[in-house]
């Protein structure tokens, strides 16, 4: 059965104004999102994540191109049909704006009370929406008492009132403690599959893509360089932006004495930091080892280590190698061939 289309761009440019010139932001952006579907956007700052949030939202017209929801083009309608089709797509900001005059009920209520609903209306859909996010206790506190957390709590729970299909999440894990960061996924999971929601999910934390996302686009000057299930994100990256993100991802995992110390070329007295993943590999460390033994190259295995991407199980080795810098290109190029994606992700000082 084929699954339907949410979300579809065709031809997308979208531009912005500087005070001298008009300037081209998105560019040629085709992407469709099934329904359902947990979407993370990755890229370096500057790249489109936003500006793509924002044009899928309708709240920044595309130049050129069409954008259709539910397999109905939004590009031109009218501003008033527009308001009513863009309530089924919520916004989330890492930095909500919220009306500090009113209470944590009435900014969640705002939405309905400007399309005219009546207080009796109003009561069941907050109600709902402050108990799904955990805030029903925190209702008349005035928005400044809140976390950073809350805050973003209180945006999510505005945006639920309108029963949305799509919530467009916009780096909001930006800056929150390990904590509320755990809470903040295992909220938006629960509302993903308790509501069927389809989320598009900023962000450059590799931990949040791999524990929420299905596929990931990566984006880069406005355009879409890549797009790919986070699995092959994880194990087979064609972009080098992709790469890159890869490459900062498991230095973080590295022990911090080591981490301090990378470079991201080679120089004199330094070897190389070697990530290597694999998952359908028979007998992977002997064919590691005598890889490494054939271009007479010496290794340190630094971590080895198991995890589930998407309910399919990686292995990921990071290691150390010694010996020339043509060898251990030509040791990668072979694991490579032999269905162990291996990279050299940086280079620290040997020991003396």
């Amino acid at each position: 059965m084929e699954q339907q289309q949410i979300i579809t761009l065709k031809d997308v440019d979208s531009s912005y104004k500087s005070k001298t010139q008009e300037q081209l932001f998105l560019k040629g952006i085709n992407l469709n999102v099934t329904a359902g579907e947990v979407l993370g956007i990755i890229g370096r700052s500057g790249s489109g994540k936003s500006a793509l949030l924002r044009c899928i939202a309708l709240l920044d017209r595309p130049y050129t191109g069409i954008v259709s929801i539910d397999n109905k083009n939004l590009t031109f309608l009218a501003s008033k049909q527009l308001s009513t089709e863009r309530r089924a797509i919520g916004l989330i900001s890492s930095k909500p704006v919220l009306a500090n005059s009113k209470t944590v009920y009435q900014n969640v209520a705002l939405p309905l009370v400007i399309q005219g609903f009546s207080k009796d209306a109003i009561a069941k859909p907050v109600e709902t929406a402050l108990i799904r996010v955990g805030l029903d206790t925190k209702a008349q506190n005035n928005p400044t008492t809140l976390t950073v957390m809350q805050r973003i709590l209180v945006d999510i729970a505005r945006n639920l009132v309108n029963n949305p299909k799509i919530l467009l999440c916009d780096d909001i894990f930006n800056g929150l403690d390990p904590k509320s960061t755990d809470q903040l996924v295992k909220l938006l999971r629960t509302l993903q599959q308790d509501l069927n929601l389809t989320l598009l999910i900023v962000s450059n934390d590799a931990e949040i893509i791999k524990a929420l996302c299905q596929r990931v686009i990566v984006m880069q000057s406005g355009k879409i360089e890549e797009i790919c299930s986070v699995y092959d994100l994880f194990t087979n990256p064609s972009s080098e932006i992709a790469r890159d993100f890869i490459r900062i991802a498991t230095k973080h995992e590295l022990p911090s004495s080591l981490r301090r110390k990378i470079i991201p070329n080679d120089a004199p007295n330094h070897h190389a930091l070697v990530r290597i993943s694999f998952s359908d590999c028979l007998a992977p460390e002997e064919i590691l080892s005598n890889s490494l033994d054939a271009f007479e190259l010496k290794m340190n295995i630094i971590q080895a280590y198991q995890e589930k991407i998407n309910n399919r199980l990686l292995s990921i080795m990071l290691i150390e190698i010694f010996g020339g810098n043509q060898a251990i290109e030509e040791a990668i190029t072979f694991l490579n061939a032999n269905n162990l994606q291996s990279e050299i992700i940086g280079y620290v000082p040997n020991l003396n």
